[in-house]
């Protein structure tokens, strides 16, 4: 069975599995100081995350609609900074922690500023920062602006925007207060007015999760491609939401959460983390300082199982993905008799590679596992190669893990190429040292499945290698391989006793595979460990001459039980003398040979080469 369909994502999968968990929690209560608010069924909750590359996931009510209330306040203080200047928006909003709830009064004593743009009486001020003749003007602004950071036009709620002039006299009062300190100018009803409508907007928790990641990418929405706002606005927005976001919870949160944030009355939470993601939920029951009690757990523990956390050291400078190969493009270094080349030739397909390389956490894994499932059509076997990755995050780990069982449900066998002793996946079925081990064995498997599968005339794996099955040997006449006949000798080697020695003296001496499987070793350093660098298998052949060395650093071992038969250097030598032709035949089919091999080589380079970022 091949991944032909779709692949299910294991990160959205552990949404699912967190939206569940969380739904359980029952604490809080629907605000209802805005009477339209109070009539929010508690029991919704809508949980999205948005990658910096534009893929949203979704779990729950994420797309039910409900009016952004606070969360427009870092999107339009970014509007403001975009259309005035840090500078002159700086003189009339200050972004100092007030310490104190959303509706806090207190003004800078000498200024006569709001502390920070994410209480009321800021973002009134900041509201009426935004470019626009009049108020009709500034409000058009906003609503466009928060649109382009949703990715989609949004509607204004004028049940909600009702409820909110009807009840919003200390917003009144705010304004009033602002405009005698200097912070606020002209009229005062038209500014509260312009914030009453864009607290009005209704959005979704997924359009949450794109304007905050849009804010993430440094005002770039992933999904549209638009620009939004300038890289350094969304610097300034994020500092002051890491402060100020949540009010008087900032400090616990970000020590908790780690992720800039604000929250809003109605439910809504957005956060986003720098250069990875963004976050939005929606759940109405809040806290006793006004956010979502759902949204708090759920962001945690995003947070903390998916290594999030803004002060966590991430160290990833380069593509994760490396590099996505198939095998006919990369193959292993083992050499194959005809009949097995023949199968690797037409089915080598089957097999894929993926090299990935950096730091490992939430954002790189989630772009490699969609990179891989975008391509999987007609692959039986996948090689996750690891040794590029430094370091691996728990939740990595646990999304690699879980695509690796999605495969395996779908007939398409994971093993993993890494470090030696580094712990594998549970999903895989094996785990090798170096990428060709791990090659081979996908190909040794392929191969297997080829000859069980074939109706007759199959490839008998275990069966010794007749002579005129030999790969140098199958195209020579039969009566030159009845005078090869009595000159071989028979040579049988025990696991890991060598036929060639480091320094020991080479000559033409030809053996030729019958059974078993040789490695070609190097050794290096002053206490040589060995390393495999290719390995022969039955119906193959090898002579000293092609692995000697000015160092003397090679050897060839026996990796099995394996059985060779030997046409030592003297009866080359005889044969040269009574049987030219015989020996001119050897030479033209280890000249061809050799060629294929440089063919296949050269091919397999240009294919790495083209597959490099």
């Amino acid at each position: 069975m091949t991944a032909e369909g779709a692949v299910a994502s294991p990160v959205q999968e552990l949404l699912d599995e967190l939206h569940a968990r969380v739904q359980t929690v029952t604490d809080g209560e629907v605000a209802t100081y805005i009477p339209a608010l109070g009539k929010a069924d508690p029991a919704l909750f809508g949980l999205a995350l948005a990658t910096q590359d534009g893929h949203v996931y979704s779990a729950g009510d994420a797309a039910t609609p409900f009016t952004v209330q606070s969360v427009s306040k870092p999107f339009v203080y970014a509007l403001a900074l975009h259309d005035r200047g840090l500078n002159a928006v700086l003189e009339r909003v200050g972004v100092e922690p007030t310490g104190e709830g959303f509706d806090a009064i207190r003004l800078e004593p000498d200024t006569g500023r709001p502390l920070n743009p994410m209480v009321n009486a800021g973002a009134i001020v900041t509201a009426s920062l935004v470019t626009g003749d009049d108020y009709g003007q500034r409000f058009q602004r906003i609503i466009d602006g928060l649109s382009a950071f949703a990715g989609r036009e949004l509607r204004l709620d004028h049940g909600v925007l009702a409820s909110e002039e009807r009840t919003g006299d200390h917003n009144r009062a705010l304004g009033y207060l602002l405009r005698n300190a200097g912070a606020l100018e002209g009229d005062v009803d038209e500014a509260v007015g312009v914030y009453f409508r864009q607290c009005s907007v209704v959005v979704t928790a997924r359009d949450l999760a794109v304007m905050a990641v849009t804010l993430a990418a440094g005002g770039v929405n992933p999904v549209t491609g638009e620009r939004v706002v300038g890289a350094d606005t969304c610097e300034h927005v994020l500092a002051v939401m890491a402060t100020s976001g949540t009010y008087d919870f900032a400090g616990e949160w970000l020590l908790r959460a780690g992720l800039p944030a604000k929250s809003g009355v109605s439910g809504g939470l957005m956060a986003a983390l720098p250069s990875q993601l963004g976050i939005g939920v929606y759940s109405p029951p809040l806290d006793r300082r006004g956010t979502s009690v759902r949204a708090i757990a759920a962001c945690q523990e995003l947070s903390s199982r998916f290594g999030l956390h803004l002060m966590r050291p991430v160290n990833r400078t380069t593509p994760v993905l490396h590099r996505f190969l198939r095998g006919d493009a990369l193959g292993s270094q083992r050499t194959r008799r005809h009949a097995e080349r023949e199968i690797l030739r037409r089915e080598a397909r089957a097999i894929a590679v993926c090299e990935l390389q950096g730091d490992l956490g939430f954002a790189a894994a989630d772009v490699a596992v969609r990179a891989v499932s975008d391509d999987l059509a007609g692959v039986r076997w996948l090689v996750l190669d690891l040794h590029r990755v430094p370091r691996t995050e728990p939740v990595a780990v646990e999304l690699l893990d879980s695509f690796a069982a999605e495969l395996r449900g779908l007939g398409v066998t994971t093993v993993v190429s890494t470090e030696p002793g580094r712990t594998p996946l549970a999903a895989a079925e094996t785990a090798f040292g170096t990428l060709d081990e791990a090659l081979e064995w996908c190909e040794d498997a392929l191969i297997a499945a080829a000859c069980a599968a074939a109706p007759d005339g199959r490839l008998d794996l275990d069966a010794a290698v007749p002579l005129s099955e030999q790969d140098l040997l199958r195209d020579l006449p039969a009566d030159m391989l009845d005078v090869l006949t009595p000159l071989l000798a028979e040579r049988s080697l025990e696991p890991g006793q060598a036929l060639f020695e480091p320094g020991a003296a080479l000559d033409e001496t030809l053996y030729f595979v019958v059974s078993g499987s040789l490695a070609l070793q190097r050794l290096d350093g002053d206490a040589p460990e060995p390393l495999r660098l290719a390995s022969m298998g039955p119906g193959t052949a090898v002579t000293g001459l092609t692995v000697a060395d000015d160092r003397g650093a090679y050897r060839v071992v026996a990796e099995e039980p394996t059985v060779c038969r030997v046409l030592p250097a003297a009866a080359v030598k005889a044969l040269d003398d009574d049987h030219p032709q015989v020996v001119e035949a050897l030479h033209w089919a280890m000249a061809r040979s050799l060629a294929a091999r440089l063919r296949r080589a050269d091919a397999q380079n240009q294919a790495l080469i083209g597959s490099v970022p």
